[in-house]
């Protein structure tokens, strides 16, 4: 789910878009790629997230980074407890250039 600014109805700042993403027990992400650089924040759970076929493990607390263009995919690994993972990305500065790109399994590159 996208945080909007309340007044524009766009990003949340002009430069920068928040999201949170709730992940139920053993659930995982399709990997996709975009060229606008993520910064995750493990709000509850623990999980792993995979950036170019790399396994980087996450608890609450933790904060890492999937740099532009990195395939990466998310995966709770509790049994029974859901993850949510905060994050911040710098699609909305990227966007009026035409500069977004986003790419997953079976689609091709697309620009947003």
């Amino acid at each position: 789910m996208e945080y909007v600014n309340p007044l524009t109805g766009g990003p949340t700042l002009p430069t920068m878009s928040c999201w949170i993403q709730l992940l139920k027990p053993g659930q995982r992400t399709q990997a996709h790629r975009h060229t606008s650089t993520a910064i995750y924040h493990a709000f509850r759970g623990e999980g792993t997230t995979v950036i170019d076929g790399k396994p980087f493990h996450w608890q609450k607390g933790d904060c890492f980074v999937v740099p532009l263009w990195y395939w990466h995919e998310h995966a709770n690994t509790a049994a029974s407890d859901d993850a949510i993972l905060f994050s911040m990305n710098d699609a909305p500065v990227l966007k009026p250039f035409g500069l977004y790109r986003e790419e997953g399994p079976g689609k091709p590159q697309i620009g947003l």
